[in-house]
């Protein structure tokens, strides 16, 4: 009966660890429990440095990502979902074609540049499970469209760290810039055709579904983040407070980079401690390299499509390059306009004050815009003649 078992567990199956009263202790079962209990322990007499930890992780999404990244994640997913990624295949056309991807993907173009980290690569999946983008091409396009939203960068990093717009922008144009090379590399590489879609018709959900779905998409997107933002502090402050990284904690730069690594918000945070446009620059590498926590989160939302995730890993390290060599060649000619651009006051209240009411009313009037730009579908008629026509009407 063993040895039956035996070749059961090394053809994959899994046994029953109860049956016949026979447990079998793997060394990966007593490493698991092994971890497990030590993070117990740690929790268990380190709670007053957890609990410091959490709360500064409640209060950065609170104050800065949720109120920054939510209603841009809405409206990315909209694009995707609704009639209006249509009109953006059309006018992204050029875009999609010297990235060798289908033409339908100029929305989640769209939406990698706004929406920001988990929205687009929700999107990518999407369009895998639909049938309507093959996994490998999938796969490509996580390799730069998976970066930092502008909401994240200019308001809660630009002007929440750093207290200046000016250098938020900066942060954003560095990392565009550089998620534009890697794009282009990966796609002259790739030896693909440039319409690598799977021909398979699909139809789009009214305007009002849309919205809805838009709306829960974002809404879990954030919670997702906010539980990785909120659990890396706590974690982080327990490994600070201790004998073993304390060395981390007195070296502003050794903090944010180690912070980085496995968290994008805390590492960037940490990296308005090292002052000077080098702080700068290592926010911006570790905005781009997203940390091991958005690298999880990827690999959670692409499980199901069973999208290639080793170009994405590795594109991450040369995003993390190209971004802060550009920001430092930007930094050279534009550092004089970052204190030009400072935000004067306290950093949770500029953020409040600059992003929350000024991105719902965006949302707001965005959605209603793309509602009233594209017409209803016709079968006989092409989108571009439909909205041409809906433009030429007395009435709009």
């Amino acid at each position: 009966m063993i040895s039956q078992q035996s070749r059961s567990i090394k053809s994959g199956a899994v046994p029953d660890l109860l049956k016949d009263g026979d447990v079998f202790l793997t060394k990966r079962n007593f490493l698991t429990a092994l971890l497990a209990s030590v993070l117990g322990a740690m929790l268990l007499f380190k709670s007053a440095d957890l609990g410091e930890g959490i709360r500064k992780g409640l209060s950065v999404c609170s104050y800065s990502v949720i109120p920054a990244l939510f209603p841009f994640m809405a409206l990315s997913v909209f694009i995707c979902k609704s009639a209006a990624a249509d009109f953006f295949g059309i006018i992204l056309r050029p875009a999609t074609r010297l990235l060798r991807i289908p033409e339908h993907c100029g929305g989640v173009l769209l939406s990698a540049v706004i929406g920001g980290y988990p929205a687009s690569a929700k999107n990518i999946n999407d369009l895998v499970l639909e049938g309507t983008l093959d996994r490998k091409t999938a796969g490509r396009m996580l390799c730069y469209c998976v970066n930092a939203g502008p909401p994240f960068l200019i308001s809660a990093v630009g002007i929440g760290v750093f207290g200046s717009i000016g250098t938020g922008f900066l942060l954003f144009a560095a990392q565009f810039f550089s998620a534009v090379i890697i794009a282009v590399f990966v796609s002259v590489f790739s030896g693909e055709e440039k319409d690598s879609g799977i021909a398979k018709p699909f139809f789009r959900k009214s305007s009002a579904e849309c919205a809805v779905e838009s709306v829960i998409s974002a809404a879990e997107s954030c919670f997702r983040m906010c539980a990785f933002i909120v659990i890396s502090f706590g974690v982080l402050e327990i490994a600070f407070a201790g004998a073993a990284f304390s060395a981390f904690a007195e070296k502003p730069w050794l903090k944010a980079l180690f912070s980085g690594f496995f968290e994008v918000t805390s590492g960037c945070f940490a990296s308005g401690e090292t002052g000077g446009f080098s702080a700068i620059v290592m926010a911006g590498a570790i905005a781009s390299f997203s940390g091991i926590s958005v690298i999880l989160q990827i690999a959670a939302v692409t499980s199901e499509s069973g999208i290639p995730l080793f170009p994405f890993i590795v594109s991450r390290f040369f995003h993390a390059v190209l971004t802060a060599g550009t920001l430092r060649i930007f930094l050279v000619f534009f550092g004089g306009s970052v204190e030009t651009f400072a935000v004067k006051g306290g950093n949770y209240e500029a953020i409040l004050s600059a992003s929350a009411p000024a991105a719902v009313s965006l949302l707001c009037m965005t959605a209603l815009f793309l509602l009233s730009v594209v017409p209803p579908k016709s079968e006989k008629e092409p989108l571009m003649l439909r909205i041409k026509r809906r433009f030429l009407q007395k009435d709009f």
